[in-house]
């Protein structure tokens, strides 16, 4: 039994359980439905570039604040944070720039320069500004005092209320005069997720106020936020499990009491009971989904759950992620983010325009830069849009919704990095390979429902919900989550902060506060379940960059399937995920390419027959699915997953139906002389580099694919592009049974 129970490893969940445990020692169980945590936190990698899907500055980090504070706290004083440069962002009009200085006096002061007519306008903005920040924090704050305190805290709030709860439009039009000006002071409505009309004051303010000092981002990228976080967690005897999807809040005699959760590494279903659980989700699904919407318990949370429903969607977006050539600071970006604007209008309805390949606004930023890679440089480009866009493949497997949907992608895509280039000119040529997210992106790899990743929209109506808070309906259950206090990065961490002062108590508060002022203590040696304690026995090249390798693990032998794969620790906070190529009891093979030369090939090569590190298995969902022709299409390392397909299929009798077709530069990559793996009866191998032994001119697997049957079923694995290429391919030849798996 566990201390404490949270669903979902955001910021907001993770937060809560590391304040938990590093604060108060409490055991705690974080159950993540993805196999990465972290939420919007987590990054994903392609050919060793990476990319981080959520976020993509944080501000108000100097040195002894309390945000910079509680980030050292949970990491254990591991996370360590870049400086982006100054200026932080570009803000572009037509015919109109304007550079967002990382001070907030010089800020005013160039805003007063581009508008002298609007100077006590300005002046008094950044007042207000200050005004309501002051009203929305003591509304969050009502939610983690002692309740003898709230009440003043209420008093201190009633006469700012006005001010922080009209929308940003109407302040904005009852107090500046320009329009253009007013255009400008608004343009940062993406970090919130509503545009002027919806939004309230309080929280535009809050944005505008957390980065008047500028903005940092993670060193390394902000996956390793959760990784540093989830030390503490572990080292109090908790765990954050992965693939693991919280299906069912257990409540009994009125009180939340426990978890069910569907294992997709065990295939079961398990119930985990602790006297706290903390939902980091958002408030949507924990209250109509995890919890019964009828009986006693439907009773008690029918008035939150018919506010939460009145207050209609926020917005999601689509991302092209981009991966470039070289260094963008070759074609004048220092880091700085771009806010890129074809009209004044930010009320305007630019989603038909965006499915055209028109956008009419869009966010561009460089993670690689502002995370201080220096070998893999991408690119990351937002546009706001509504979720309901893409309703007609929603119910589509994810990674094969079809040729229109793949044409969709492709022309949102080209009109993305149209955009981008005309204001970053030099951008386009750059660009070596990109992928397209969609809302329903958003929603399968985080259960946002309509990708909707701000949570519920930050609207006045919002803040006038009095049911909506950190202390749920049911006693026991807290909510950790965005949708609890604050949205964003920052304010969902808060508010996990929040769910802690709350699960611990009226002592809550000041014990977090007091543990805060003490040396972050040392990461215990515990490891949980799934994972083990690896020692390298065997390591050889099969082919130039490419290493066969072999791990004994701790521990009872792992029990997992075929396609799988594992999770390996490579440095501190750095975890990189590998195909299983075979599995002997306690050892566990893998195929692993240095090509790439990042923290994991490093690793890899550096690495002695006795080293040691801590390996986490199985993870995913690729395998072997009922059927009698297969093609498995493969380049370089991507065969790991298929070697023990084909090992199972030789088993079963189904290998001789079996077809690889498997890519290479030249021959002395080719693997396959390497393998003692058996191998379908028909193969075929393309080298795309050099002309083959019978005379074939050099080709890629792509070339190949028109000799083959539209009946089978295609698993596919490999370079990311070539991926990409293949499953575009077969969709558009109408094939149905596409497998493939991205990680």
């Amino acid at each position: 039994m566990y201390d404490a129970i949270v669903i979902g490893s955001g910021i907001g969940g993770l937060g809560a359980a590391g304040i938990l445990a590093r604060a108060a020692g409490k055991r705690v169980l974080v159950v993540e439905k993805h196999t990465e945590p972290g939420g919007l936190t987590h990054v994903f990698r392609r050919d060793g570039a990476s990319w981080d899907v959520g976020l993509h500055y944080v501000g108000d980090l100097k040195e002894g604040g309390q945000i910079r504070a509680y980030f050292d706290f949970l990491s254990g004083g591991k996370l360590q944070w870049n400086r982006m440069p100054d200026p932080f962002e570009r803000f572009i009009y037509p015919g109109f720039e304007f550079a967002v200085p990382a001070d907030a006096q010089r800020y005013q002061e160039h805003l007063t320069e581009a508008f002298p007519e609007e100077a006590a306008a300005i002046r008094r903005y950044f007042r207000d500004v200050d005004r309501a920040v002051r009203w929305m924090t003591l509304h969050f704050a009502r939610r983690m005092v002692p309740a003898p305190v709230a009440p003043l805290l209420r008093a201190a709030q009633l006469p700012l209320e006005r001010l922080a709860t009209q929308t940003t439009k109407s302040y904005l039009d009852s107090h500046i005069g320009s329009p253009a000006l007013r255009c400008l002071l608004a343009t940062q409505w993406g970090d919130y997720g509503l545009p002027p009309s919806r939004s309230a004051f309080g929280v535009h303010a809050q944005i505008v106020r957390h980065y008047l000092g500028g903005a940092w981002f993670p060193d390394g990228g902000s996956g390793r936020i959760a990784r540093g976080i989830e030390q503490g967690i572990e080292a109090a005897g908790g765990a954050v499990r992965v693939a693991a999807e919280a299906t069912r809040i257990i409540v009994e005699n009125g009180r939340a009491v426990g978890v069910e959760v569907r294992d997709a590494r065990r295939g079961d279903t398990r119930i985990h009971r602790a006297p706290v659980v903390i939902s980091g989700i958002d408030a949507t699904t924990t209250y109509e989904r995890l919890l019964p919407i009828d009986g006693a318990v439907g009773r008690a949370t029918a008035r939150v759950r018919a506010a939460i429903g009145a207050l209609g969607k926020s917005t999601s977006a689509v991302t092209l992620y981009l991966r470039l050539r070289d260094d963008v600071r070759t074609i004048g970006v220092q880091g700085e983010n771009y806010w890129i604007n074809t009209t004044w209008d930010h009320e305007s309805q630019p989603d038909t325009g965006l499915l055209e390949g028109r956008p009419e606004r869009i966010y561009l930023s460089f993670p690689s830069v502002k995370a201080g890679h220096d070998r893999h440089h991408t690119a990351e480009i937002i546009a706001f849009c509504d979720g309901s866009l893409f309703d007609e493949w929603k119910d589509s497997p994810q990674g094969n919704r079809g040729a229109a949907y793949t044409v969709l992608k492709d022309r949102v895509a080209d009109g993305l990095l149209r955009l981008a280039d005309e204001a970053v000119p030099g951008l386009a040529a750059l660009v070596s390979y990109r992928e397209l997210s969609t809302p329903l992106s958003v929603e399968h790899f985080t259960s946002h429902p309509g990708g909707a990743f701000y949570g519920l929209p930050a609207t006045p109506e919002r803040f006038r919900i009095k049911e909506l808070g950190l202390a749920s309906p049911i006693p026991g259950l807290y909510l950790a989550g965005q949708d609890g206090g604050c949205l964003g990065i920052v304010g969902a961490l808060m508010t996990g902060v929040g769910a802690a002062c709350q699960a611990l108590g009226p002592r809550g508060f000041p014990m977090i506060q007091a543990a805060l002022k003490k040396t972050p203590a040392a990461t215990a040696d515990v490891l949980p379940e799934g994972k083990h304690r690896a020692r390298l026995v065997n390591k050889r090249h099969v082919a130039p960059q490419t290493w066969l390798v072999e791990f004994d693990l701790d521990g009872q032998p792992p029990q997992w399937a075929p396609g799988q794969f594992a999770r390996i620790a490579v440095a501190s906070l750095e975890w990189r995920d590998y195909s299983i190529a075979g599995v002997d009891g306690s050892r566990v093979r893998f195929l692993i390419s240095t090509a790439t030369g990042g923290l994991g090939s490093r690793f890899i090569e550096r690495a002695d027959v006795g080293a040691e590190t801590v390996i986490e298995l199985p993870l995913g969902r690729f395998r072997l699915s009922p059927g009698q022709r297969r093609v498995f299409v493969a380049t370089g390392t991507g065969l790991a997953p298929f070697l023990p397909m084909f090992e199972a299929l030789e088993a079963s009798g189904d290998l001789g139906q079996a077809t690889l077709l498997f890519g290479c530069r030249v021959s002395a990559e080719n693997l396959l002389s390497s393998i003692d793996t058996p191998l379908p009866s028909r193969v075929e191998v393309c080298l795309s580099r050099e002309t083959a032994e019978n005379g074939t001119p050099p080709r890629r697997v792509t070339d190949a694919l028109a000799e083959f049957d539209t009946g089978a079923d295609y698993y596919v694995c490999g370079h990311p592009a070539m991926v990409a290429d293949i499953t575009h391919a077969l969709a558009r030849r109408g094939v149905q049974g596409v497998f493939t798996e991205t990680y």
